[in-house]
């Protein structure tokens, strides 16, 4: 219970940094045992939407699975959003990634932290 609920405030979290900077936001609770594939976090502003799933882990590498990835990707691609990969590391903040940026290991998506330290985006970069 303690990991879900780390979850979901790292998603509320972020829900309002996007908020004040700009941006309409919705999260998806419960988003991971839906059967439709669907993001953590949904912001949108002017047109521009990207669709989020967050992480908020406390290890030296972040593995998402194939399918969970794949979820993203698709959700994406149908709302015509950018899809984004939101690492919160505890004492580090955020790190935001693309899905690119992940080695496919044939079970997961990976990358390791300090590949997320040196290629992640802050938010503001992300936002612009």
């Amino acid at each position: 219970m303690v990991y879900h609920s780390k979850g979901a405030n790292a998603e509320r979290e972020l829900m309002h940094l996007f908020f004040h900077a700009g941006f309409s936001v919705v999260r998806i609770a419960g988003s991971g045992t839906s059967p439709l594939p669907a993001p953590d976090i949904i912001a949108i502003r002017q047109g521009r939407i990207i669709a989020v799933e967050c992480k908020a882990r406390k290890s030296k590498n972040l593995a998402i699975s194939l399918t969970q990835m794949g979820e993203l990707l698709e959700w994406a691609e149908r709302a015509g959003a950018e899809p984004l990969i939101a690492w919160k590391v505890p004492r580090k903040g955020w790190f935001f990634l693309r899905p690119g940026q992940m080695h496919n290991s044939g079970k997961f998506h990976l990358i390791s932290l300090r590949d997320a330290m040196e290629n992640g985006k802050s938010l503001e970069l992300i936002i612009g």
